[in-house]
């Protein structure tokens, strides 16, 4: 028999070593100790009482977590993971474990449901479309280890600067809906810059630097990097908040994309011009989510034969 849980009706302990052993075999490595896990769930605004766990003759097979935000007044759900232990796939509990989820989905009165997916996963992706996911996008991880040369632009009048988080929101082009995991709600010790031209903001990227314990520079994240479309210089202002994430060009740290959009092509492709290559792709998947159609009260498990 296989029953499908609520996930805070476990233990840190069963929940961490569900986690790594569900994730085995996969195509990135993905396991990480319960304090990444906490990490994890806690930034990336993951509610455990909203996601599940399936159990399957008494022992835990599988997983799906959920975490929800309302932006631009419509409430989204991101579906932060979900995997089966080796020993229980290809027994249709990814199916059951989704299921159970887009009931959830509507008693939380949830408009849209996204997720990822890795590109080459077409399994899973297979899935995902059956459950009336469809792909809306593409995104990639570039990745470059070593020294960086600067990227050469035009000339022009395009000046980068620090920027403060509220400046970014309150540009009249800023993108809210960009990937989960690259949403300002689940960044920490981020900082913000703005390309102006001429006075008028026409840029902004959002970056990360992480420090070694000696206080050395480790690497650098880029999470996103968005162009006034108004903006005439596209290239130059591109290439100019890139100089200026990824600084300095010295030192061989290691600098990351992280679900860069494919459809921004004169990012990706001065980006590749700077020695990045793709380290991996995503496919971004979204379901509307038709609320009313069920009228059920919260469940805390889905009992299925």
């Amino acid at each position: 028999m296989l029953v499908i849980k609520r996930f805070d009706e476990i233990s840190y302990k069963e929940a961490i070593t569900l986690w790594n052993e569900s994730w085995k075999h996969y195509f990135s490595d993905m396991t990480m100790d319960l304090n990444r896990f906490l990490q994890k769930v806690t930034g990336e605004g993951i509610s455990l009482e909203h996601s599940v766990v399936a159990v399957y003759e008494g022992k835990l097979a599988g997983f799906a977590l959920n975490s929800f935000r309302t932006i631009n007044g419509k409430r989204f759900v991101w579906n932060g993971g979900t995997a089966i232990a080796p020993d229980f796939r290809g027994m249709g509990i990814g199916e059951k474990l989704i299921q159970a989820c887009l009931e959830i989905y509507e008693e939380q009165n949830v408009d849209f449901a996204r997720l990822e997916a890795i590109k080459e996963n077409e399994k899973a992706i297979k899935l995902y479309e059956k459950m009336g996911y469809q792909t809306f996008e593409e995104l990639s991880f570039l990745l470059h280890e070593g020294e960086i040369s600067v990227i050469q632009g035009s000339s022009s009048n395009v000046v980068v600067k620090n920027a403060t988080i509220q400046e970014v929101l309150s540009l009249s082009f800023f993108e809210p809906l960009t990937a989960w995991q690259t949403q300002f709600q689940s960044l920490k010790d981020f900082s913000c810059a703005l390309a102006v031209d001429g006075g008028r903001p026409v840029g902004y990227a959002v970056y990360k630097k992480s420090f070694k314990e000696t206080g050395e520079l480790a690497g650098i994240v880029l999470y996103q990097c968005a162009i006034d479309t108004k903006c005439d210089l596209e290239e130059e202002t591109t290439a100019n908040l890139i100089n200026f994430a990824f600084a300095p060009e010295a030192g061989a740290i290691r600098r990351l994309t992280m679900n860069l959009p494919k459809k921004q092509d004169t990012l990706s492709r001065l980006l590749k011009k700077a020695g990045f290559t793709t380290f991996v792709e995503q496919v971004h998947m979204e379901r509307p989510i038709k609320k009313g159609s069920r009228n059920k009260g919260s469940k805390n498990f889905f009992r299925i034969d």
